[in-house]
C-alpha cells in the first residue's frame, strides 16, 4: 500500500506533525500574522487603530466564509483536496500582502490568507475519527490544535529579523507556508478520510443547533470576540510610551506562541480536571492574562506571565472545545467542528472593529477589561458532563 492511500497507512505522530504544520502557518501566521507586524504597517500607512481593527476583519470575513463552507467540501472532495486548498490561500494571500503597496492590496491579501485558516482545521477532525485509536484521538486532536501556538512562536524570531521590513516578514512566512503545505499533502490520505458505513448524514440547521449543542456554539462565540482585542492589539499595546520596545513586545508574542504549545495537554487536563473544569480554569486564566495586559503597569515581567496565561488559556479552551465538538456532532466531526468555527470566527469578526472602535474613544486599557468580562462568561456555558476519550462514541442526536 502506498503512502498516503489510506487514513491507516499515516502514525498518529506524521498526522500531528502535518496538522501542526499547516494550521501553523495558516493561523500562526497568515491570520494572526497583522497583530504582530501592526506597528510597522501603521507607521507606513499612518494608520489609526480603527484601519487596523477592520484589516484585521479582512481575515475573519474569509475565516468566517470559508469556516462556514469547510465541513462540506471534505465530505464532497477529501480532507486532503481541501488542505491544499487552504495552502493555496495561505501562500498567495501573504505574498498579496508582503507586495501591497496600498492598505486595500493589504486587504485583499489578508482576505485571502485568512481563507486558509477557515480551510485547514475541520479535514483533521474527520481524519483523526477514521483513522487514530479512540483512546489517542484526543491527545492527537489536542496537540494538533496547537499548531497556532507553534506558528506564532517561529513567526515571531522571522519579524525580529526582518526587523521594521514588514513587507519581507510576509514573503517569509508565505514560504513557511508553502514547505508545510506541501509535507501535509505527502502525509495526509488521498481518500475521503470517512470511517464507519460511509453514510452521510444530511446536514441541517436543527443538526447543528440543537440542546447540547448551544452552549458550545455560544462559547466558541464568546471566546472569539474576547481574543481578538489579544491577537489584534497586545503587541501595539504594550508598545505605548513608557512601555515596552517593539523587540520586548515581539519576545511577548513569541512566548504566547510557545505557551501555546500547552495546549497540547488539553486532552489530559480534560482527563484529569474533567471538561467543566477545564473549560473554567483556561477561562479565568485568558481573563487575567486580558487584565494584566490592559491594566497592569507595562513591565517586561508583567507581559510575559499575561503571554503565559493567554497563551496555555486560549488553548486549553480550543481543546475543549474540539473535543466537544467532536463528541456532540460525532456522525460528522468535520461539519461540528467547522460550526464551531464559524461561532469563533463571528466573535473574531465583530471583535475586532469593535474593539479597535472602543480604544479609539475609551483607550485599549477598556477594551481590554471588556474582553476580560467576555471571556468569563464562558464559565456559564462550560460542558456539564464528561468528554469521552473517543469522539464517535455514540451518534448526534
Amino acid at each position: 500500500m502506498t503512502r498516503g492511500a489510506s487514513t491507516r497507512s499515516s502514525s498518529p505522530l506524521l498526522l500531528v506533525s502535518a496538522g501542526v504544520g499547516v494550521i501553523g502557518a495558516s493561523y500562526g501566521m497568515a491570520r494572526y500574522g497583522l497583530g504582530l507586524l501592526a506597528p510597522e504597517i501603521r507607521a507606513t500607512f499612518g494608520l489609526g487603530d480603527s484601519v487596523i481593527g477592520l484589516l484585521a476583519m479582512a481575515s475573519y470575513i474569509s475565516y468566517l466564509a470559508t469556516s462556514v463552507t469547510a465541513g462540506a467540501l471534505t465530505a464532497r472532495i477529501g480532507p486532503r483536496a481541501v488542505v491544499a486548498a487552504g495552502g493555496v490561500c495561505a501562500v498567495a494571500g501573504m505574498v498579496i500582502a508582503g507586495t501591497a503597496a496600498q492598505p486595500g492590496w493589504l486587504f485583499a491579501g489578508l482576505l485571502v490568507a485568512g481563507a486558509s485558516a477557515g480551510f485547514m482545521f475541520p479535514p483533521f477532525s474527520d481524519i483523526v475519527s477514521a483513522s487514530v485509536a479512540p483512546d489517542r484521538r484526543a491527545r492527537v486532536l489536542a496537540a494538533i490544535s496547537s499548531g497556532t501556538g507553534w506558528g506564532v512562536a517561529l513567526a515571531v524570531p522571522i519579524a525580529l529579523l526582518c526587523g521594521g521590513s514588514w513587507r519581507t516578514a510576509w514573503l517569509l512566512f508565505a514560504v513557511v507556508a508553502a514547505v508545510a503545505t506541501t509535507w501535509a499533502l505527502s502525509i495526509l490520505p488521498a481518500g475521503d478520510g470517512r470511517s464507519g458505513t460511509g453514510e452521510i448524514v444530511r446536514l441541517s440547521r436543527s443538526w447543528f443547533v440543537c440542546p447540547r449543542s448551544g452552549p458550545l456554539l455560544a462559547g466558541g462565540l464568546l471566546v472569539g470576540l474576547a481574543s481578538s482585542v489579544y491577537w489584534t492589539f497586545a503587541v501595539e499595546h504594550l508598545q505605548r510610551p513608557g512601555a515596552l520596545t517593539p523587540g520586548q513586545s515581539r519576545i511577548v508574542l513569541a512566548a504566547v506562541g510557545v505557551a501555546s504549545v500547552g495546549g497540547t495537554a488539553g486532552g489530559d487536563a480534560v482527563r484529569r480536571l474533567g471538561a467543566y473544569g477545564t473549560y473554567v480554569l483556561a477561562a479565568v486564566m485568558e481573563a487575567a492574562s486580558l487584565l494584566l495586559v490592559g491594566l497592569a503597569p507595562a513591565t517586561l515581567a508583567t507581559a510575559l506571565v499575561s503571554a503565559a496565561l493567554f497563551g496555555v488559556a486560549y488553548n486549553m479552551i480550543v481543546a475543549v472545545q474540539v473535543l466537544w465538538s467532536a463528541e456532540v456532532f460525532a456522525s460528522r466531526p468535520s461539519a461540528g467542528l467547522a460550526a464551531v468555527m464559524v461561532m469563533n470566527a463571528l466573535g473574531l469578526l465583530v471583535g475586532a472593529p469593535i474593539f479597535g472602535a472602543v480604544a479609539d474613544r475609551a483607550g485599549l486599557d477598556a477594551a481590554f477589561s471588556a474582553g476580560a468580562v467576555l471571556v468569563l462568561l464562558i464559565v456559564t456555558m462550560a460542558p456539564r458532563r464528561e468528554l469521552r476519550a473517543s469522539p464517535r462514541s455514540e451518534p448526534h442526536p
